[in-house]
C-alpha cells in the first residue's frame, strides 16, 4: 500500500513526494488538522485572535472554518502547497506575475481549494491561504521553565503581504476602503515627505503615529479578521529528540490581526537606526503601504505595485520577524474569549500515539531528515555508539 498522510487525497504533492524535509513541514500539519477534524466529536484548533479593543484573545476554531470549507470533507479538498492565492490578484498590479520567478516570492505555504474532478487544479475554487510554521517547545529561551514553555516563530515577508490582502479582501464597501485610507493619510504624508519609508531611523521616529493608526483600523475591523498562520507545535523531553509521551502535539492558528498585533508589540517606541531593532518597524511600514495603496477609491486605484513598495536600502528580502519562545509565551498569555486566564496554551493536548493515525501505511519510513553533522554526533552519543568499542 502507498504511504499516505491522513486526508490528503488531492494535492500538488503526490503520496510519493510528501515526505522530504521542506515538504513534510507543511504536509504533516494539514494531515494533523484532518485528524482533529475527523475525531468524534471533532476537535478544534486553538486560535489566537483580537477583540474590539485590539487585545489578544484566546479562542478556538473548527478545522472546517480554518479551511473555509463548510459542508465539505477533507477528501473533497485540494491542498496546493507553495502556491499563490488567486482571489487576491485583484489588489495587485499585474497579479502575482506571469513567470515562476515573479510568483515565487509571493507564494504562501498552503492554498486550500475545492476539488472539482472535471477541472484543472488552477481552475479550482480557492478557499483559504495559510502560512505554516512548525515549531518545537520548549525552545532555547524557555528550556529552564518546563512547566511554562514557549515556541519561537520566524515569519517571512509573504506573511505580512497576505495579512494586508486578507483584510482588504474582507472589505466589501467603498466606505470601508475610504476609512482605511483616511486613517492612514497623515502617516502616509509624513513618511512620504520625509522619504521616511527608506530610512530605519525615520520609521522608528514615527512609530507611535504608525502604530496608533494601524491599531485604530484593527479595532474598527476586528470582525473581518481571518485565519492566516497555522502553527503546529511538538513537545520534546527538554531538548532531547524524543517526543513527550502524553503531551506531544497540538495545533494553533493565528488570525491576520493577531499577527499584526505581534509585530506591533516589537516596533521600537523611540528613534533608532539599529537594523535588528528596526525589523518590526520595516514590517509595519510595508503593511501600511499595502493597506494605503490597496484602499483606493476604485478597483483600478486599488492595485498595489509590489515592486514600488519602499523599504530601507539593503532590506528588500530580509527575514520579516523572529520572536523567541519567551516572547510568544508572554504575548499569548491572554484572556480566553469566554473568560478566565490562559496559562497552558503551549501545553500540547495530544499524545504521540496519534501519529499512527496521521502517518499511514509506513510513511514514517520515507522521511529523510536533514543530514546535519551535529545531529549525527548527538544521535550516536544518545544510542551509545559514540563511546562504544565499535566507534
Amino acid at each position: 500500500m502507498c504511504a499516505k498522510l491522513l486526508g490528503i487525497e488531492h494535492s500538488n504533492h503526490s503520496n510519493e513526494d510528501l515526505w522530504s524535509k521542506n515538504v513534510f513541514n507543511s504536509t504533516f500539519p494539514v494531515a494533523f488538522a484532518n485528524y482533529l477534524w475527523k475525531c468524534d466529536p471533532p476537535q478544534k484548533v486553538k486560535y489566537v485572535t483580537t477583540d474590539a479593543n485590539f487585545n489578544i484573545v484566546i479562542d478556538e476554531i473548527g478545522v472546517d472554518e480554518l479551511f473555509n470549507c463548510n459542508g465539505l470533507t477533507a477528501e473533497e479538498l485540494y491542498f496546493s502547497f507553495e502556491d499563490v492565492y488567486t482571489p487576491y490578484e485583484k489588489f495587485l498590479e499585474g497579479g502575482f506575475g506571469s513567470t515562476k520567478r515573479l510568483r515565487r516570492a509571493k507564494k504562501i505555504d498552503l492554498v486550500v481549494k475545492q476539488f472539482e474532478e472535471d477541472k484543472a487544479p488552477e481552475d479550482y475554487k480557492s478557499l483559504r491561504a495559510l502560512e505554516i510554521k512548525m515549531t518545537v517547545v520548549p525552545d532555547n529561551s524557555t528550556i529552564n521553565t518546563p512547566d511554562n514553555p514557549g515556541s519561537e516563530i520566524v515569519i517571512r515577508p509573504t506573511t505580512t503581504l497576505y495579512a494586508a490582502l486578507g483584510l482588504l479582501d474582507q472589505c466589501k464597501f467603498s466606505r470601508e476602503f475610504a476609512n482605511i485610507k483616511e486613517t492612514l493619510h497623515d502617516v502616509w504624508i509624513t513618511l512620504s515627505n520625509e522619504n521616511g519609508w527608506e530610512h530605519n531611523a525615520t520609521l522608528t521616529g514615527n512609530s507611535r503615529q504608525m502604530k496608533a493608526a494601524i491599531a485604530q483600523i484593527c479595532k474598527k475591523y476586528h470582525k473581518k479578521q481571518i485565519p492566516l498562520l497555522l502553527q503546529p507545535i511538538w513537545k520534546t523531553n527538554a531538548q532531547d529528540h524524543e517526543l513527550d509521551k502524553e503531551h506531544a502535539l497540538d495545533l494553533i492558528a493565528w488570525s491576520n490581526l493577531a499577527y499584526v498585533k505581534l509585530f506591533l508589540t516589537k516596533v521600537p517606541d523611540t528613534q533608532t537606526d539599529d537594523p535588528t531593532a528596526c525589523r518590526a518597524a520595516r514590517c509595519l511600514s510595508k503593511f501600511i503601504q499595502y493597506l494605503y495603496i490597496g484602499s483606493g477609491s476604485s478597483d483600478i486605484d486599488r492595485r498595489i505595485n509590489l515592486g514600488a513598495i519602499k523599504v530601507p536600502e539593503g532590506y528588500q528580502t530580509d527575514k520579516e520577524l523572529s520572536v523567541n519562545g519567551a516572547g510568544t509565551r508572554e504575548f499569548i498569555t491572554a484572556r480566553k474569549k469566554r473568560g478566565g486566564k490562559n496559562d497552558t496554551y503551549y501545553k500540547p493536548r495530544f499524545p504521540r500515539k496519534i501519529l499512527h493515525s496521521i502517518i499511514l501505511n509506513g510513511g514514517e519510513k520515507r522521511l529523510k531528515p536533514e543530514r546535519r553533522f551535529d545531529q549525527s554526533i548527538y544521535i550516536m552519543e544518545k544510542t551509545g555508539l559514540y563511546n562504544s568499542g565499535n566507534f
